[in-house]
């Protein structure tokens, strides 16, 4: 089963080609929406072309950006359609193509690969149950060695273990949940997104609670600390809350509704389109971790 070509191609036939021409974030997630929207139909091997306009930049793509546009791919393929990247924008075709090798992800059948030459990226993961805990630690692990030897990093690992949980909590994404991380070496922030095809969290509170029909106040009410719609056993009720308290910034959308959490002042948003899922993206100053505490003896 072929599940995604990423090849350069000339001829784009106007009704299946999918045109990313801005970086700004609320039209990318329309051009995401609008497309899950449109192709929400079998496929039967039919082709789709996604390129990018030389306004989209390599330095500007985020993992908002990229995380998205895996789930979009992820989707493309479950429904049947065969995915290419369209040759137009050369610099953005071959760092998603030979850099971040997208491709490897789904006609290699891979959860996850190294990026070739951008160090600063943890690559694209397609998140699996048996593996979060374990990628969760070695993002940790790989600062730890690599930028902030002897400083406390636990509340990455936290904030992403909490965020891969979710997932499976809430989710319902059948594998169409995926995450990126980068880290922005001038300014020690670690940008991190984690994206699903799933329910959504507006949608498995609403459920939840019959009582609540406004997307804005079940996005406010799943942020609430100690709160469950017990999903699962493991479900504890703090993960939406510990991932925006570990965050400088922090950002839940999904359904009509986008949460903004900036040093634990949240405001919810109406948007104008809906979101298939969640998408969870947060900013973390690593210059800010405090040190690690040793210890040289144990008293009993």
């Amino acid at each position: 089963l072929l599940l995604l070509s990423l090849q350069k191609c000339i001829f784009m036939p106007q009704e299946n080609n999918i045109v990313f021409t801005t970086l700004d974030k609320t039209k990318w997630l329309e051009l995401i929406v609008n497309s899950y929207q449109k192709y929400n139909i079998a496929g039967n091997n039919v082709s789709v072309y996604i390129s990018f306009s030389d306004s989209i930049s390599v330095k500007g793509l985020t993992p908002m950006h990229l995380a998205t546009l895996a789930c979009l791919i992820q989707f493309l393929s479950d429904q049947g359609w065969e995915a290419f990247l369209s040759h137009n924008n050369q610099a953005v075709d071959d760092y998603i193509y030979n850099d971040l090798r997208f491709s490897e992800y789904w006609l290699g059948q891979k959860n996850h690969v190294d990026a070739n030459q951008s160090t600063h990226v943890f690559n694209l993961w397609r998140i699996k149950d048996q593996e979060k805990d374990l990628y969760a630690k070695n993002v940790e692990a790989y600062f730890k060695n690599t930028y902030f030897k002897n400083k406390d990093l636990s509340a990455i690992n936290l904030s992403l273990t909490e965020a891969f949980y979710n997932v499976f909590d809430h989710a319902s994404a059948n594998d169409n949940a995926f995450s990126l991380i980068m880290y922005d070496e001038d300014k020690h922030v670690l940008h991190a997104a984690i994206a699903d095809f799933g329910i959504g969290i507006v949608e498995s509170v609403k459920n939840y609670i019959p009582s609540i029909s406004c997307d804005k106040e079940a996005l406010l009410k799943a942020a609430e600390n100690n709160f469950t719609v017990k999903s699962t056993d493991r479900n504890k009720g703090k993960g939406l809350d510990n991932i925006l308290s570990c965050a400088d910034i922090g950002r839940l959308c999904s359904g009509k509704a986008l949460l903004v959490d900036i040093k634990g002042e949240r405001k919810v948003y109406d948007i104008n389109f809906n979101f298939p899922g969640t998408l969870i993206y947060f900013e973390v100053d690593l210059s800010q971790m405090e040190d690690e505490e040793v210890l040289d003896s144990f008293e009993f």
